[in-house]
């Protein structure tokens, strides 16, 4: 498991205003990242195996269940980072946004476009280490 650190996430508005808050960062190896891949490729095989025996839907099912996996096993590998979810209030609105989680981001130095969850205003999330 990659080891976590410590880093200020800011919620950036284009027009000034910004919130921060404590998060936490995981950065993946590359032997770490193609372990992930391969365990979301094998997810998808199975899957696929397990449409077989069902008429009509194995038609579509397997080769979309394959392409689903080739494509996310690919962002598994282009996955570098992961920000622990946390929720910072929106800069404008105050509305409270969830960041981090899910597959996470290619890079934690760039700046990466959110959306207020509310207002849906264009934010930027920035992430700084401690």
């Amino acid at each position: 498991m990659p080891t976590p650190q410590p880093v200020t996430v800011t919620l950036d508005a284009p027009d000034g205003p910004s919130s921060t808050a404590a998060g936490t960062l995981r950065h993946f190896t590359a032997g770490q990242r193609v372990l992930r891949a391969a365990a979301t490729l094998l997810v998808g095989i199975a899957v696929a195996a397990l449409l077989i025996p069902i008429p009509i839907i194995h038609l579509v099912g397997i080769p979309l269940a394959l392409v689903l996996a080739v494509f996310f096993a690919g962002r598994q590998l282009l996955t570098s980072v992961r920000l622990a979810p946390l929720r910072l209030p929106c800069p404008k609105c105050g509305a409270e946004n969830r960041v981090g989680g899910g597959l996470g981001y290619r890079s934690a130095t760039a700046p990466i476009e959110h959306t207020c969850d509310s207002c849906r205003r264009q934010l930027t999330l920035r992430i700084q280490a401690n």
